[in-house]
């Protein structure tokens, strides 16, 4: 005879995911454009859900970012001893275990929610170092999913970074390279596109019509929206005289060059630059 919880196994089951397949995801450091490809990009079939981070002083156009995410994104990092400012990796052990579980099903629940049925465009900075906790979920509910990965010069993003009140120079350096690694590491296994932040205030129409283009997303291009969008007038930070006195030049400005490169062995060569970096800095590969 079966039991009652025979019976009724299938009131315990998981609603069917509604999700949308092909979520696009931006994953950049820190004032490496993201919220200005974000912007140019939503209006061509994405969406950001329905908390939008609202636009501040710094970003008066808008970041395009969910906030519940972003809130949830921080209260992991709580969870486990670390902030966004953090210049460390967060060792693989913290992704797993009951707590990074108990989170993963939080994301579930607030995507299902924030998206249903649309397609996601899903950026957060904080992901660049959280993706071991999002690839069981890209895999199982985004098996379509596209990343963008927007590289800026790490010089240019340190002094952003500084003059905002953020982090020093020399934390803002360290905490691109570590981003820019990790997202690039942990995202070998999807279908990528990269691009950088000159490519984007150089050529702001062609570059969001290309990708459009490659996401499969509406080409019909607004130019003027476009434009106004991405403004290259807002580039205050154009400095890659490295700082003097600074340590690490030619192993970070490597790491930017296999970047940016097309190189067929960048992600070996990234793979070695890691090592050097994070041996030299103590931290775990």
């Amino acid at each position: 005879m079966k039991s009652l919880g025979q019976l009724f196994k299938f009131k315990r089951q998981q609603p069917p995911s509604v999700l949308r397949p092909d979520a696009v995801f931006i994953l950049g450091m820190h004032r490496s454009g993201t919220s200005a490809l974000g912007g140019a990009l939503a209006p061509l079939g994405l969406t950001v859900g329905k908390s939008v981070m609202a636009p501040q002083r710094e970003n008066p156009k808008g970041f395009y970012e969910n906030n519940s995410l972003t809130k949830l994104h921080e209260k992991f990092l709580a969870s486990i001893g670390s902030n966004w400012r953090d210049l460390a990796p967060v060792d693989e052990e913290r992704f797993r275990g009951a707590v990074a579980a108990r989170f993963q099903q939080k994301l579930i629940r607030l995507l299902i929610d924030e998206f249903g049925g649309n397609r996601p465009l899903i950026k957060d900075p904080r992901m660049c170092r959280l993706m071991p906790l999002w690839v069981p979920l890209i895999k199982e509910h985004f098996p379509q999913a596209r990343f963008i990965l927007p590289i800026r010069h790490p010089v240019e993003v340190a002094h952003s970074l500084s003059r905002r009140g953020y982090l020093t120079v020399s934390q803002g350096l360290k905490l691109w390279v570590v981003h820019v690694l990790e997202a690039e590491r942990t995202t070998r296994s999807f279908s990528r596109l990269f691009t950088t932040y000159d490519q984007l205030l150089e050529f702001p129409v062609e570059t969001v019509l290309q990708l459009a283009k490659d996401l499969g997303l509406s080409t019909n291009v607004n130019i003027a929206a476009v434009i106004r969008q991405i403004d290259a007038r807002l580039r205050h930070h154009r400095e890659l005289v490295w700082p003097a006195g600074e340590p690490c030049e030619e192993l970070t400005l490597s790491i930017h060059q296999a970047l940016v490169s097309r190189d067929a062995a960048r992600e070996e060569k990234l793979d070695g630059l890691r090592r050097q970096y994070y041996g030299q800095a103590g931290w775990r590969c």
